[in-house]
């Protein structure tokens, strides 16, 4: 009898001891070592996908006095039940962390963050919030002046093949997927050395994987790559 394979999305698990601390997020990393012993308001940025959300789920663990959330999204009618919401799971915590999806946030939520910071200011509490933005996605107005007078800490993305290589087996670690360090080492040799990429390729991999219930080593994972090029190429 053969177990049926079942196709289910396992919750990402985060641990400190899973964390890069690569050359480009040594300063970041750093600064909020400081922020947990002196507290403040921070910012923290990066261009591209960096492992803010790692970093602040790490620590979320490791400091139980650290609150986190993930604003969700929240519709006009909804904005203050949000911020309520908010304030029940940080209010007993000593220190806030908000963990904002990249790109530009709905009014509403944007108007719920806005007054979340401005209650961190009421009450004292030490504010860090991660969040991946351009300048034109800063809004509303009320909360792009807010975010602007907070220090800005920016966290770069790992650049050597070392660090890349880590990040992409703490990646895989943390969404529990089983991938061969091989196949990590084809990717560095065959896709831009751009995390972003290289992080939705794996993820990619890992689903079509999972679809044909095959495993994912370094022989399927060539095979798959060189569809997908084909794919590119019959598409351009």
């Amino acid at each position: 009898m053969h177990q049926q394979l079942l196709e289910l999305t396992l919750p990402a698990r985060y641990s400190y001891g899973d964390w890069v601390q690569h050359a480009g997020a040594e300063a970041a990393h750093n600064r909020l070592a400081l922020w947990l012993v002196h507290g403040g308001r921070l910012w923290l940025r990066s261009d591209t996908p960096a492992g803010k959300t790692h970093l602040l789920h790490a620590l979320a663990e490791e400091h139980p006095h650290i609150g986190l959330i993930r604003p969700g999204l929240a519709s006009a009618d909804h904005g203050w039940a949000l911020v309520n919401t908010w304030l029940a799971d940080l209010d007993e915590r000593a220190l806030w962390m908000v963990d904002v999806e990249a790109g530009p946030l709905p009014y509403a939520t944007g108007i719920a963050l806005f007054h979340l910071i401005e209650r961190a200011r009421e009450m004292h509490r030490p504010l860090l919030v991660a969040w991946r933005c351009g300048e034109e996605e800063l809004a509303p107005p009320e909360l792009a002046s807010r975010m602007k007078g907070m220090e800005q800490v920016s966290m770069a993305p790992p650049h050597t093949d070392a660090d890349l290589r880590g990040v992409l087996m703490s990646v895989a670690a943390s969404c529990q997927w089983s991938v061969d360090e091989a196949v990590l080492t084809l990717l560095l040799s065959r896709l831009p050395r751009d995390l972003s990429v290289l992080v939705d390729t794996l993820d990619a991999m890992e689903r079509a994987a999972l679809q044909q219930r095959r495993r994912l080593n370094v022989v399927w994972a060539r095979q798959y790559l060189v569809q997908w090029q084909q794919g590119e190429d019959h598409r351009s």
